[in-house]
């Protein structure tokens, strides 16, 4: 994570050139707690692009530096995602990482809540042309993830299209737990509601369910945040991610959204759902 902070800074420092490292949002839009960025850090980005290109069809566009090459994620609609290089750490399992980065008013505001409520601040809150104020967290259970106030305005809630990030999912060993960590420090509204016929804990805002927060399963290695992309055909996708050298984590099965929701890993490791939804029904709200 030490090497994951040092490339991040040094990429973004020297950025101001580039095109922006971010979402394109609308000026004076703030959504607090909607989710607006993604990052994969991995140890071998060639690897991941040509991963990523053959399963969701993604193209790269690479904003390079002298130290730090970093690429923008982009669909056929806009951008997902960005995507760096990071060695792995000693003694990790894995050399991928999807990192969700949700929208805050202050972020350092927020990464004093975090050190109150018992989390810790994994990349202290900075602010970098082209991209805005980002920090990066681990919380109480030690799932990761971001926060960025973003230079340009946060992007507006529309219609999640193929390709994009239309979910994601937090699993916790104590779902209560982490909902009141998340509402302290994101603002959301905790409620619990059904998605797929099955009860979940929401966090909202704006009136908009952002993410959902499950049960840890048993056997997994440790709390994460897990993105989902919108796909039109869950076994196709998943034919072809074997075919491109990753793994299914989670098959789908018939139980749960009529087998349409799966889970993969990249080649390195780095893990990321797929859901096919019907096209009259949304994760709660239908837009992010």
């Amino acid at each position: 994570m030490l090497r994951y902070i040092a490339c991040v800074a040094t990429l973004l420092a020297l950025s101001a050139f580039a095109s922006p490292l971010g979402p394109d949002g609308q000026s004076g839009v703030r959504l607090p707690g909607k989710f607006v960025w993604l990052d994969l850090a991995t140890e071998d980005p060639a690897s991941a692009r040509a991963f990523y290109g053959a399963v969701f069809g993604w193209k790269f566009t690479p904003a390079r530096s002298p130290a730090a090459p970093y690429a923008l994620i982009e669909n056929a609609t806009g951008k997902v995602a960005g995507i760096f290089r990071h060695e792995r750490p000693a003694g990790a399992s894995v050399g991928a990482r999807w990192i969700a980065l949700m929208s805050v008013p202050d972020a350092r505001t927020t990464a004093d809540l975090v050190r109150a409520r018992g989390g810790k601040v994994l990349v202290e809150p900075d602010t970098f042309a082209g991209r805005g104020t980002h920090a990066v967290f681990r919380d109480p259970d030690g799932a990761v993830f971001g926060v960025l106030v973003t230079e340009g305005g946060d992007p507006p809630d529309t219609p999640v299209e193929q390709g994009d990030v239309f979910w994601l999912d937090l699993f916790s060993p104590d779902p209560s737990k982490a909902a009141a960590f998340y509402a302290a420090i994101g603002g959301y509204e905790v409620a619990r509601g059904e998605i797929a016929g099955r009860s979940r804990t929401l966090l909202a805002s704006q009136g908009i369910a952002r993410a959902g927060i499950a049960h840890l399963p048993a056997g997994a290695q440790k709390p994460a945040w897990l993105p989902y992309v919108l796909v039109d055909d869950v076994r196709g996708t998943l034919e072809r991610a074997q075919q491109a050298g990753g793994r299914i984590v989670m098959a789908p099965r018939d139980d749960v959204l009529d087998g349409n929701v799966a889970v993969i890993a990249d080649r390195e490791g780095g893990v990321i759902g797929i859901v096919k939804w019907p096209s009259d029904a949304s994760a709660a709200d239908g837009s992010r």
